[in-house]
């Protein structure tokens, strides 16, 4: 008689119920190093400088920053956290951090990012190419820029803004598939198994559980949409008193704000409390359940059909 799979949610909540200490203590962890390595950006939208190094761009160069600090700093801890939610559901996994541990982790990082680059390069590039023209030349360069972009369909500058906001889509998109491809890779065992096992045991296991993955992927989804949507929100909320009617002034007031995350102080206390009450307290659920269809051994027949 075959095993029956347990729902990866339900599994988590039991799990959660279980060691409510060490997953909260984990997940307090994971914030604060986000929190560390994200300090750079932070410290630059604050107002903050870097010795004079490129006056006026210092929320673009926090963020170069910050994104050097994420590769080396919040990537590995993204495969120790990952051990250790494996650990929690039950599956034997070292976990500990160690020089060597994190030697072996950021070695997977590193691998990880390689094989994601080709999608993740297109938003990146894109995000420059937004960054300088809304930030380096002149207002006029900038709208002759758009204007041109839109004339090569025959429009004007509505069209060039629309394709300006559609390149973005779809790089964005494109990012997420290749930020997402990897996931499954750090619920591998990498520190027992090595990382090319580690990856091919991730294309198999995505393959064989393919359905409870896409389903546990959606549920997650629908947890974070309250948060997404409360932040959209709260966006709104202030740049809709300052519209000119013009959508092309609008267009770059509104680039240019999120670009060097410019916003008073109550906005920002605003979107942390969004964060706080709609993200944080399901933070626990999603990981676990994650971890629970992902992590070898996390749960028990996952390779079975799903129950319901």
């Amino acid at each position: 008689m075959q095993l029956q799979a347990q729902s990866p949610h339900r599994k988590a909540r039991n799990t959660f119920r279980a060691h409510v200490p060490q997953v909260l203590a984990l997940l307090f962890l994971q914030i604060l190093t986000r929190l560390a390595a994200f300090a750079p950006l932070l410290y630059a939208a604050a107002g903050g400088g870097f010795g004079g190094l490129l006056p006026g761009h210092e929320p673009a160069l926090g963020l170069m920053f910050s994104l050097v600090l994420y590769v080396f700093l919040v990537m590995p801890m993204r495969f120790q956290a990952a051990a250790r939610l494996a650990a929690l559901h039950g599956a034997p996994r070292l976990y500990r951090l160690t020089g060597t541990s994190y030697a072996r982790w950021l070695a997977a990082a590193l691998y990880r990012l390689a094989r994601a680059l080709p999608l993740l390069l297109p938003f990146l590039l894109f995000l420059g190419a937004f960054y300088y023209y809304l930030r380096v030349p002149p207002f006029n360069e900038s709208l002759v820029a758009i204007e041109g972009l839109g004339k090569t369909l025959g429009g004007d500058t509505v069209t060039g803004i629309a394709l300006v906001v559609l390149a973005g889509l779809v790089t964005l998109l494109l990012f997420v598939c290749g930020w997402t491809k990897g996931v499954a890779f750090e619920h591998q065992p990498v520190l027992e198994t090595g990382v090319s096992a580690s990856w091919r045991a991730a294309k198999e296991l995505k393959k064989r559980r393919k359905r409870r993955i896409a389903r546990t992927v959606f549920i997650n989804a629908l947890f974070t949409l309250p948060a997404l949507l409360g932040i959209l929100a709260v966006l709104a909320l202030y740049f809709y008193p300052q519209r000119s009617g013009m959508l092309i002034f609008d267009f770059f007031n509104v680039g240019t704000a999120l670009l060097i995350l410019s916003f008073p102080a109550s906005v920002v206390l605003q979107g942390v409390a969004a964060l706080a009450v709609l993200y944080l307290p399901l933070l626990p659920l999603r990981k676990l359940a994650l971890s629970a269809v992902l992590a070898p051994g996390a749960s028990a027949a996952q390779d079975g059909h799903a129950a319901g």
